[in-house]
């Protein structure tokens, strides 16, 4: 869904800091990587208070920066918004630019977390990115002087010349629910598109695990059941656990392995092709252990490791990250995978856990375990175009480029994955075959 332009006046501001320095609140821009550590303390409680989502915790962010966001063509552009001594407000953003022969094409703002290209001078055309949920940092009692101070400082330079991209923000998130409705009474152009649904549980704390079975729809509760009886010493698979870093780490590399076996098989280069993403999945995974949120299981058949799963802790939620199954294996009829997601909700319903998250994605496995929903949207808010910023036909070409990029890239990993598994004389026939299929399978 696109959104109408917009219609009320905007006041004219000179800058961020002149407009700080006029207000009550006090806003600052970080710009240097040791912002990270110098608000760890006050980001944590102010993302406590908030409730908010672990890929906006400053762990992940400062990790998700460290190994996707360093590049020539970025930098950071933090914002917080202080009441006195009291952080009430962090809008983490990073600067992106498009330049050729000292000429700024295009100038993009978006929020740590999303985007990450290896080539930032195409830009981003697009993110399904490695960060489900991102939105603003806002304390609740704070919610409407900080949507005002941040409508007006799109009137800002430092704001204005930007074009600001808001990926995987979630309906009941503080955009979705705050900004973007007053920006609906601005006179900015803004955009929304639905991108993607998000199921998660509801952990019912005066239930225990059997009301959970007998709860679910008739289908599910049969292949529940038969999961669980698959399970155990002397039947088809054993569920483990870590007992050290040692074996965690082992975990976390057979997760990996089985991961990137099952999607190079189907044609997919997998996620941990890229090494920025395996170095920073084990980082926040070995991270979360050491701080005693990390959920991580295996499971075990006749064959050995036929599944494992990684699930984070935060604020109340247990977030179903990562998982690695072998579909060939002894006992995949019997599900080990599922098998894995339902010791969980059984761990959850003895933890204070509020909801499990099931991530971004429709899979039909998730209709067993819930029916709960929430959508995720990007929206974008485009820049001020004038002979400072930069005309339209520089950005349409500076988009042109970077959707050119996105799937020649895409097109260039899909191939590799086939030479890999047949060689170079079948690379191209098996590519093709690949593609073919693909579009019989949306077709149908």
């Amino acid at each position: 869904m696109n959104d109408e332009v917009m219609t009320a006046e905007l006041p004219k501001v000179r800058s961020i800091k002149q407009y700080a320095r006029n207000k009550d609140l006090t806003v600052n821009i970080h710009t240097n990587e040791n912002a990270f550590e110098k608000l760890d303390a006050e980001w944590t409680e102010l993302a406590c208070l908030s409730n908010q989502m672990i890929c906006m915790s400053p762990g992940w962010a400062s990790s998700w920066w460290r190994h996707f966001g360093r590049h020539k063509n970025r930098s950071l552009f933090i914002i917080t918004v202080h009441d006195n001594q009291k952080l009430v407000a962090i809008f983490p953003f990073y600067k992106g630019a498009t330049k050729v022969g000292g000429f700024t094409m295009q100038r993009r703002l978006q929020l740590i977390g999303s985007g990450g290209s290896l080539n930032e001078q195409f830009g981003f055309s697009d993110d399904y990115g490695i960060s489900d949920f991102l939105d603003i940092i806002v304390d609740p009692d704070y919610k409407n002087p900080i949507a005002d101070l941040f409508v007006k400082l799109l009137c800002t330079p430092e704001m204005s010349a930007y074009k600001i991209t808001f990926h995987q923000s979630r309906d009941d998130g503080y955009m979705m629910q705050t900004i973007y409705p007053l920006l609906k009474e601005t006179k900015c152009r803004v955009e929304a598109l639905h991108t993607d649904v998000c199921y998660y549980v509801e952990v019912d704390q005066d239930g225990d695990f059997q009301d959970f079975i007998k709860n679910s729809k008739s289908n599910a509760r049969r292949r529940f059941r038969q999961t669980i009886r698959a399970r155990g010493i002397g039947n088809e698979y054993i569920i483990k656990g870590p007992d050290g870093i040692g074996e965690a780490d082992q975990m976390l590399e057979r997760l990996i392995h089985l991961h990137q076996e099952r999607w190079n098989k189907v044609g997919h280069p997998g996620v941990f092709e890229d090494e920025r993403f395996r170095e920073f999945f084990k980082e926040i995974s070995l991270t979360a252990f050491w701080d005693n949120r990390l959920w991580l299981k295996q499971a075990v058949d006749n064959d050995g490791v036929c599944s494992v799963r990684m699930l984070l802790m935060y604020n109340g939620r247990y977030y179903d990250y990562m998982s690695g199954y072998n579909d060939d294996s002894p006992s995949s009829k019997y599900r080990p995978g599922i098998g894995l997601l339902l010791d969980l909700v059984e761990c959850s319903l003895e933890q204070p856990v509020e909801r499990i998250e099931l991530m971004r994605g429709d899979e039909r496995y998730k209709l067993d375990f819930t029916d709960l929903a929430i959508n995720n949207w990007k929206i974008v808010i485009p820049e001020v175009r004038n002979w400072k910023t930069g005309w339209a036909v520089p950005a349409a070409i500076v988009q042109l480029c970077s959707v050119f990029y996105k799937y020649f890239n895409r097109e260039k990993e899909l191939l590799k994955v086939q030479y890999k598994k047949v060689g170079f004389l079948h690379m191209l026939p098996m590519y093709f075959k690949f593609r073919i299929d693909t579009v019989i399978h949306k077709i149908n």
